[in-house]
């Protein structure tokens, strides 16, 4: 299938073929420079002359002018029988050469005017234009392509005018009257070129809203899973559009545009909450997602690479402090944390010495036991920086395998741990502390209820 560029490399090289082939049968030209204002010419609103005007932004129509409305104002009845009063600037063309048109007559009139169109044959008027330097009005193109300026031709003439982006730039107008001239070569070119990318993305676009409304369709056993939507760089792209748009992180108004286009075709409104149960319902996103996990970009994923370095890991890892370890499983030691907790990480030992002080163990799990600071493993944990807990769902700091098992403390088994011991004396200064790699055996898991409950018991026997 030919590339993009392919397509428009041939279409060039088409348009200056072309361009040769008429280069002996030229449309004759005036050789005295005409100014704006001849071009322009004097007309002005009379009643039964038609003309179009804006009626908003987005849409033109075309009336017959009834009667002065004010000063400047004028009373119009317009192609659909509505009438209103319109103002002198939205009026986009007086079509010359009519008196006393009829309304009614409004939708043959434009019924043959879309007979007419062809906007190819502005390609042929342009380059003729171009090799003399010559701007146009509406009527003067209507003499190039159609061989006269009657009013049916010249108002074709205008809408091949004004709805060209390629080949003709508004030069100047004034009130109704409109001058243009003929764009550069170069500048032609690029905008074909464009055109074509954007008649590319259009089409990608339509097929993909295909896919979207399929697996919308499906069940939530057989939606697809979210990197199945990444693999491919034309997908990948449509996707993250939306996901961007869904999030409010888009990082142009190409994504934004994009985006709307797909809610568009999906029969959704332009708006992020749409955007977001769109991703819901084809499974990109789970039901329960968190917008914000998602706005500070914060990785929720371990990659392959990463766990296949944990496999590796939990098959090879050698404890380099295992000598230096102090046995400390005799040791009561007490991890206290939330009910739900699956990742623990500190605990707690105690005992009062014989001569009244107290001696403290703060225990914290040591995962440098098994990960270097600048492995792949090592490096993505001080990427994300932390664990996160939320009410939904947690995301470990380190791979799921490693965070919570080996790297946990687990009721029971002998767990490495760095454990800080500090002597207190009676009145709570503390008299000497060590920090030492440690091995030891959690005894109880307790939340911080269970805790609380303990203690007050504890405090009622003293």
């Amino acid at each position: 299938m030919p590339t993009i560029f392919a397509l428009v490399m041939e279409e060039l090289n088409g348009m200056r073929s072309r361009r040769r082939a008429r280069s002996t049968n030229k449309v004759e030209f005036p050789s005295t420079e005409e100014s704006l204002e001849v071009k322009h010419g004097k007309r002005f609103l009379q009643k039964g002359c038609l003309l179009e005007f804006r009626k908003d932004s987005q849409k033109l129509l075309l009336a017959v002018a009834e009667k002065p409305d004010g000063k400047k104002n004028w009373i119009v009845c317009d192609q659909n029988g509505i009438v209103s009063s319109i103002k002198p600037q939205q009026v986009t063309y007086i079509v010359p050469g009519i008196e006393n048109f009829g309304h009614t007559d409004i939708p043959d009139f434009f019924q043959k005017a879309q007979s007419l169109l062809d906007p190819t044959i502005l390609e042929c008027a342009w380059e003729e234009l171009l090799e003399n330097n010559r701007s146009v009005t509406p009527e003067d193109l209507s003499e190039i392509v159609y061989g006269n300026n009657e009013p049916l031709q010249s108002y074709c003439a205008h809408l091949l005018l004004s709805n060209d982006e390629i080949y003709f730039n508004k030069l100047e107008c004034k009130g109704s009257s409109s001058v243009y001239e003929p764009r550069p070569m170069a500048q032609v070119e690029e905008l074909i070129h464009r055109k074509h990318l954007e008649e590319a993305l259009k089409k990608e676009e339509e097929e993909f809203i295909k896919l979207l409304a399929s697996a919308k369709a499906l069940p939530p056993c057989s939606k697809p899973s979210k990197s199945s939507w990444l693999k491919e760089e034309k997908c990948r792209k449509l996707i993250k559009s939306l996901e961007a748009y869904a999030i409010d992180t888009c990082e142009n108004d190409e994504q934004s545009k994009i985006a709307g286009n797909l809610l568009k075709g999906m029969g959704l409104s332009k708006t992020s909450s749409a955007a977001v149960n769109l991703l819901i319902q084809i499974g990109y996103f789970p039901v329960h997602v968190n917008l914000d996990i998602l706005r500070l970009n914060i990785c929720t994923e371990q990659n392959e690479e990463v766990l296949l370095d944990v496999e590796n890991l939990l098959m090879t890892s050698v404890d380099l402090d295992e000598e230096r370890r102090k046995d400390l499983s005799s040791l009561k030691v007490y991890a206290i944390d939330v009910n739900e907790a699956d990742e623990l990480d500190d605990a707690l030992s105690g005992t009062k010495l014989p001569d009244g002080r107290i001696k403290v163990w703060i225990h914290v799990a040591d995962p440098a036991s098994l990960v270097k600071p600048r492995s792949r493993i090592g490096r993505k944990a001080m990427q994300r920086g932390a664990s996160i807990f939320l009410p939904t769902a947690t995301f470990p700091m380190f791979p799921e395998k490693l965070a919570l098992e080996v790297m946990s403390l687990q009721q029971g088994k002998l767990c490495k741990a760095i454990s800080v011991c500090v002597t207190l004396n009676q009145d709570g200064s503390i008299a000497e502390y060590t920090i030492e790699n440690s091995i030891i055996r959690p005894t109880y898991m307790l939340t911080y209820e269970s805790a609380s409950s303990y203690l007050i018991w504890a405090s009622r026997r003293v």
